[in-house]
């Protein structure tokens, strides 16, 4: 819980695996190939998406590693599927590769995580797998099985504001299940990671605008989970506030991107940078357990989910967190809960995101499976209000739709 009323503090810290953070205009020319001197990595491979490999950027980051580069992949999917791991991986093995360069957003940065785990581990992903969803218990509290195996050193170049390349969990989409499971080992963290505007560029408005959303929504859960600390809540303060202010101005519009749209963008990476960390230490909740599945069984974007349920999923939560929301309004230079709330809303429709379930496809049909496996999600055991059965869920999916 947090302790801003001067509660007695206890509890762990737990550092990050990485080994650092490099960020700025022009940070992956200057400093990529330093960094695999660095982690000794001698025969990089780069993994990233169709779309990023069409705007030519992939090209341009393997240009920097010279003959030095195992070759590229771009076989990513939305939400991570198993299929795309196990190809991967076979990808990277059969170059040759000693590290792994992951480019792109979310899913990619998961995939390579999901590769180096494949790499190391096998592919047996039920025996990987850190629980098993739709328990009907809080969270689905299970083994989480010791992932012994040194793993392939990564770096992450994101290019989008999910902040997956700050933890060692990735989310993998189950095929037969739809279910997308969570795999979590402090040597997946990427060893390195380059926050660098400038290869932002290409990515589409509504992309950066929702993964940014996903990060207010992340910076807003932390403060609220149960095991929030005085040092999560005054990181991720500051980078709920840089991200109400800058979201909006990094917006490209017409092309070129401008300084003042760049350096905004630049703020954005650096609040995820800032608050990613301590969702790691401290825990989200039901909005991260909403987005996992939403996503995994429907395709539904993670940034667009939370998106749309941050308010639903805030209004529900307030009774059991009203001091720690209205310490985040106040941060935020608002006077009240409803108006963070409000707030929240308001910058969705200005930049321009779906507000309802119902806009991306979901169905009140849908909502059985998809709270069935939210309860066994590990991201609600720190959310402030116990998520105690489907019903639950279900009253914030119904809000929302």
């Amino acid at each position: 819980m947090s302790t801003d009323n001067g509660g007695t503090l206890a509890g762990r810290l737990v550092h990050p695996a990485g080994e650092g953070i490099v960020w700025g205009p022009g940070t992956v020319a200057r400093d990529l190939p330093g960094l695999l001197e660095r982690t000794g990595i001698q025969r990089p491979f780069i993994v990233t998406t169709a779309s990023v490999e069409r705007s030519g950027l992939a090209e341009r980051v393997g240009a920097l590693l010279g003959d030095r580069l195992a070759g590229t992949w771009a076989g990513s999917k939305e939400h991570t599927p198993e299929p795309a791991v196990l190809a991967g991986a076979e990808a990277a093995r059969a170059a040759g590769a000693d590290g792994l360069i992951a480019l792109g957003g979310s899913s990619v940065v998961d995939l390579v995580k999901g590769m180096a785990m494949v790499l190391a581990e096998g592919d047996d992903f039920a025996h990987l797998r850190g629980h098993q969803p739709g328990t009907g218990g809080e969270g689905g509290r299970r083994r989480r099985p010791r992932l012994a195996e040194p793993k392939l050193p990564q770096i992450s170049l994101p290019t989008t504001l999910s902040g997956a390349e700050f933890t060692g969990a990735a989310g993998i989409t189950d095929p037969a299940t739809g279910a997308k499971e969570i795999y979590a080992d402090p040597k997946l963290a990427p060893r390195w990671v380059i926050l660098d505007p400038e290869i932002t560029i290409d990515t589409p408005d509504s992309l950066w605008a929702a993964t940014g959303m996903k990060a207010l929504a992340d910076t807003i859960e932390t403060q609220c989970s149960r095991r929030a600390t005085p040092l999560s809540d005054a990181v991720t303060r500051a980078a709920m506030t840089m991200l109400l202010a800058d979201l909006g101005p990094g917006l490209t519009g017409p092309p070129p991107m401008d300084e003042a749209q760049l350096a905004a963008r630049g703020r954005c990476q650096y609040a995820v940078g800032m608050a990613l960390p301590q969702l790691a230490m401290v825990g989200v909740g039901l909005v991260a357990g909403l987005r996992h599945q939403l996503g995994g069984a429907l395709g539904v974007g993670h940034g667009v989910a939370s998106t749309i349920v941050l308010p639903h999923v805030l209004r529900w939560n307030a009774p059991a967190c009203p001091d720690q929301l209205a310490a985040a309004a106040r941060a935020a230079g608002l006077a009240s809960a409803d108006e963070l709330i409000a707030a929240v809303e308001a910058l969705t429709v200005q930049l321009g995101l779906p507000t309802r379930l119902s806009e991306v496809g979901v169905t009140e049909a849908d909502f059985p499976a998809v709270a069935d496996h939210v309860l066994g999600d590990p991201a609600i055991n720190t959310n402030p209000r116990p998520v105690t059965g489907p019903d639950d869920v279900l009253a914030v999916l119904r809000a929302a739709l």
